[in-house]
C-alpha cells in the first residue's frame, strides 16, 4: 500500500510535547518582556537626552517616561504617543523660537545632591523660575543657585551609581560642560583651571562615583568665574555711577556760574539805569536853581549820590566776580579731575580689550579674536574672491604630556607652538589659541594646495623642536587639518570640514596633515 495510517501518539508522548512547547512558549515570553525592557530603557533615555531641545515638548516626553513604567502595551502610553506626535508635527509648522536654558539634567543632580529640605524648597523655585525663562544667561542662573548651594553645608550623600544612572547621562551632561566652558569668555586668572577640567570632561565614559567630583569641580569653577565677572562688573558700575554724580556736580556748578554772570548783568543794568536817572535829575535840578549856591548844593548832592551808588555797585560786582572766579576754578578743577580718571578708565579700557582678545599664556590672539577675524576675511573673501583658507592644529599626545611631565610642561609646550607657528608665517596669517591645545591659522590669498605646504613646513619644524623636562626629552609633534572657502561656505561648514581632516590625521597616526 502507498498510504498507511500513522499509529496513535501515546499519552507520554503528548505530555511530552505539551511541555515541550510550553517550555518553549515560556522562553519566547521571557525574550519578548526582555527586548520590552530594552526598548524601554532605551526610550527613556532617549527622552531623557531630547529635554531641553524644545521646551514645548518637555512636558510630553516626561509623561511618556511615567508612562512607560506601566509597560508598553498601555493604552495610555499609546495616547500620549499620539498626543506628542501631533505636538512634534505642530512644531515643524511653526517657526523656531529662542531655546530656553536646559536645565532638567542640571536641577536633577542638585535635588538629589542637596536634601535639606531649605535646600530643596530654594532649589525648586529657582528651576520654576528657570522653566519660566527668569534667567536670560546661564551665568545669571549660576548668580541665583549659589546662595542656594551654601545656605547649608550638609548635603547628603549621593545614591549609588546605579540609582543615579537612570537619571543622568554622564556623556550628555560633560558635552554640555564643553560646549558651556567653549562658549563663555574664561579670565585669564582662571584659564589653568578651566584647561584642566576641559581634560577631565572629555575622557572617556565614567562612573556616576567618578564623574562626581569632576562635576562638582565643573561647577565651582563656573560659580567662580562668574562671582569673577559681577565683581569686574561692580566696578565698571560703580565708575559709571560716580561718573555720573561728577557731571551732575559739573552741571550744577556751571548753571551756578550762569546764574552768578546774569546777576552780574542785571546788576550792572540797574546801575547804568540809576546813573542815568541821577544825570537826568541833576539836568532838572541845574535848569531850575534860581542862584549859584542853590545850583552848588544840588550838583555836589546829586554827584554824592551818584559816587556812592557807582561805589557799591563796583563792590557788588567784585564780589561777583570773585564768587564768578572761584566757580570756575572749581568747575576747571573737576574737568581736570575727571579728564585724569576717564584717561586712566580709557587705559584701562584698551588693556581689558585686549586682555579680552588675547591668551594670558601664549599672547596669541584667543578664540574670541578668532571670531572677529573670521568675519572680516570672510567679507575680504566675498567681496575679491581671492582665496582663504583654515588650518586647525592640536597638539599630539598633549594629555600625556601633561600628565608624564606635568602642567609646567604642558605650558611649556604650548609656548613652544605658539612660537613657532608665529615665527614661521606671514603677516598677513592670522594665528590663534583657539582653546586647550588647539590653534587655528587664517590663511589670506592661500589655495588648499598652498595651505598644506606651509602646514607640513611648520609640522616639520616642530617635530624638530623638543625640550627636555627635568633630564628627560620631551618630543613634540602636531597635527592638522585644512579646508579653503568656496561657493556656499559660511565659517561653520569650513571649521567642520576643517575638523574632520584633523580627525583623519589623527587617526591615521598624527604628526601629519590631512585635506577636508
Amino acid at each position: 500500500m502507498f498510504f498507511s495510517k500513522k499509529e496513535a501518539e501515546t499519552p507520554d508522548e503528548w505530555r511530552d510535547k505539551y511541555v515541550a512547547l510550553s517550555e518553549e512558549r515560556k522562553q519566547v515570553d521571557k525574550a519578548h518582556l526582555e527586548q520590552e525592557q530594552l526598548l524601554c530603557r532605551a526610550v527613556i533615555r532617549l527622552s531623557l537626552a531630547a529635554t531641553g531641545f524644545d521646551r514645548e515638548l518637555d512636558p510630553h516626553l516626561r509623561r511618556i517616561r511615567e508612562q512607560l513604567k506601566a509597560g508598553i502595551d498601555s493604552e495610555k502610553l499609546k495616547a500620549e504617543l499620539e498626543i506628542f506626535t501631533q505636538a512634534v508635527t505642530q512644531l515643524q509648522t511653526v517657526p523656531a523660537k529662542k531655546q530656553p536654558l536646559d536645565v532638567e539634567l542640571l536641577f536633577a543632580f542638585l535635588l538629589q545632591q542637596y536634601s535639606s529640605p531649605k535646600q530643596q524648597r530654594l532649589l525648586q523655585q529657582i528651576k520654576e523660575q528657570a522653566e519660566n525663562d527668569r534667567f536670560a544667561t546661564i551665568a545669571q542662573l549660576f548668580s541665583a543657585l549659589l546662595p542656594a548651594l551654601e545656605a547649608e553645608h550638609n548635603p547628603h550623600l549621593l545614591p549609588d551609581d546605579a540609582e543615579l544612572s537612570h537619571h543622568i547621562d554622564t556623556d550628555i551632561v560633560s558635552k554640555q560642560l564643553l560646549h558651556l566652558f567653549e562658549s563663555i569668555q574664561i579670565p585669564s586668572v582662571f584659564e589653568r583651571q578651566a584647561q584642566t577640567v576641559r581634560q577631565l570632561l572629555v575622557e572617556p565614559s565614567k562612573s556616576t562615583s567618578i564623574f562626581e567630583p569632576v562635576l562638582n569641580r565643573s561647577v565651582d569653577l563656573l560659580l567662580k568665574i562668574t562671582q569673577y565677572n559681577q565683581v569686574e562688573q561692580q566696578d565698571v558700575d560703580k565708575f559709571l555711577s560716580d561718573l555720573t554724580d561728577k557731571l551732575a556736580e559739573l552741571t550744577s556748578v556751571m548753571a551756578g556760574v550762569s546764574f552768578v554772570a546774569t546777576e552780574t548783568a542785571e546788576c550792572r543794568k540797574q546801575h547804568d539805569q540809576s546813573v542815568t536817572a541821577q544825570v537826568e535829575q541833576l539836568q532838572l535840578s541845574s535848569a531850575g536853581a534860581t542862584s549859584l549856591d542853590s545850583l552848588k548844593d544840588a550838583i555836589t548832592d546829586r554827584l554824592s549820590k551818584i559816587t556812592k551808588e557807582i561805589h557799591f555797585n563796583s563792590e557788588t560786582e567784585q564780589a561777583q566776580r570773585q564768587k564768578s572766579e572761584q566757580q570756575l576754578e572749581e568747575l576747571n578743577e573737576r574737568i581736570a579731575n575727571m579728564e585724569s580718571e576717564s584717561s586712566e578708565l580709557k587705559s584701562k579700557l584698551i588693556l581689558a580689550n585686549i586682555q579680552a582678545l588675547r591668551d594670558s599664556l601664549t599672547g596669541l590672539p584667543n578664540r574670541t579674536a578668532y571670531d572677529e577675524r573670521m568675519e572680516t576675511e570672510i567679507a575680504r573673501w566675498k567681496r575679491y574672491k581671492s582665496p582663504l583658507s583654515l588650518i586647525i592644529w592640536d597638539i599630539d599626545h598633549f594629555k600625556r604630556i601633561n600628565d608624564t611631565f606635568g602642567h609646567k610642561a604642558g605650558d611649556k609646550v604650548l609656548l613652544l607652538i605658539a612660537r613657532q607657528l608665529s615665527a614661521h608665517s606671514r603677516e598677513t596669517d592670522f594665528i590663534s589659541r583657539f582653546g586647550g591645545e588647539e590653534f587655528t591659522m587664517l590663511l589670506p590669498n592661500t589655495s588648499i594646495d598652498s595651505a598644506l605646504i606651509l602646514a607640513n613646513q611648520l609640522r616639520t619644524t616642530i617635530e624638530k623642536t623638543g625640550f627636555n623636562s627635568n633630564g628627560k626629552a620631551v618630543e613634540v609633534t602636531i597635527s592638522c587639518g585644512i579646508a579653503e572657502f568656496s561657493a556656499g561656505d559660511t565659517d561653520e561648514t569650513v571649521f567642520e570640514r576643517a575638523d574632520k581632516a584633523l580627525y583623519q590625521a589623527k587617526q591615521q597616526g598624527r604628526n601629519q596633515c590631512c585635506i577636508g
